[in-house]
């Protein structure tokens, strides 16, 4: 099966809340997009355009449809590297990850929005209910004198060269989407600023070669990599289309490696569903 690598710019266009945990009132978020985002903001773009007023099975049909024949990857802020020009693909940016310099990543991309609901009787907040939501900034904190950056996000899109109908609008779809959490206040919103008529021909399923001490850019099945770095659930909430019980409920875990671990030794990994790494001769 033939598959097309795209390369993909976004340009932030308000502030993008990832969700990590939470510590005290504080709603923190990862300082990237896991390709998870990524397949959950085109299934939800695809699904309301074509099926309006849809229900959970009509999302759960063509959410499955773009595990099969999509690999997502994971998205990581930059910047443009001239302060002027157009920005149309990764070599106009510097990308910024997070665990090369933490305190200056937060610095520069990672802000915060407090918020409470008021007793209108009491003219006062609710006790109990301050909270506050960490975000990617849509433009980046100025060093020294420098002016404000805009913040974009870059990755990488697989995409099978044969699809069934359902998907062949998703070019379009992919122009619209919005991402993460907070988007009933307007956070979230993104432009596509790459072209999508240029993409890298691949003839077998999407992978990645990395050599000893290489630096991973996605999670990686704990147990099926010999990796150096941080171990971590991966869990989330989904779309609970059982006839019984809550709309959503949590996925099961999968323990893996953080992005920012490094390889012990030169392997190559297939790319799986939700953007996932997994040793390549892995079952």
């Amino acid at each position: 099966m033939t598959w097309h690598q795209y390369d993909l710019v976004f340009r932030l266009l308000s502030p993008l809340h990832i969700g990590y945990r939470k510590t005290g009132n504080l709603m923190q978020t990862r300082g990237y997009a896991p390709g998870k985002n990524l397949w959950a903001a085109l299934t939800a773009r695809l699904t309301r355009d074509d099926f309006p007023g849809a229900t959970g099975e009509k999302y759960q049909h063509m959410g499955n449809m773009l595990q099969e024949r999509f690999r997502f990857g994971y998205l990581y802020p930059a910047v443009p590297i001239a302060a002027e020009g157009n920005v149309l693909s990764a070599d106009d940016l510097e990308v910024c990850y997070p665990w090369k310099d933490p305190e200056l990543f937060d610095y520069r991309f990672l802000s915060s929005y407090a918020s409470t609901a008021l007793n209108y009787d009491r003219q006062a907040a609710e006790e109990g209910l301050l909270h506050e939501v960490e975000c990617i900034r849509p433009y980046a904190e100025p060093l020294d004198n420098e002016d404000p950056l805009p913040v974009y996000l870059t990755g990488a899109l697989y995409v099978q060269a044969e699809l069934p109908d359902d998907l062949h609008r998703w070019k379009d779809a992919l122009r619209r989407i919005e991402m993460g959490g907070e988007r009933k206040y307007g956070w979230g919103r993104m432009q596509l600023v790459s072209p999508l008529d240029q993409w890298q021909e691949q003839a077998d399923e999407p992978y990645v070669r990395c050599q000893t001490g290489d630096v991973i850019h996605a999670h990686v099945h704990a147990h099926s990599a010999d990796l150096v770095g941080r171990v971590e659930p991966v869990v989330g909430w989904e779309r609970n289309n059982a006839d019984s019980g809550s709309n959503w409920r949590l996925s099961k875990a999968t323990i893996c490696f953080a992005p920012g671990s490094k390889v012990k030794q030169a392997n190559t990994f297939k790319i799986g569903e939700s953007g996932i790494w997994r040793k390549r001769n892995d079952a």
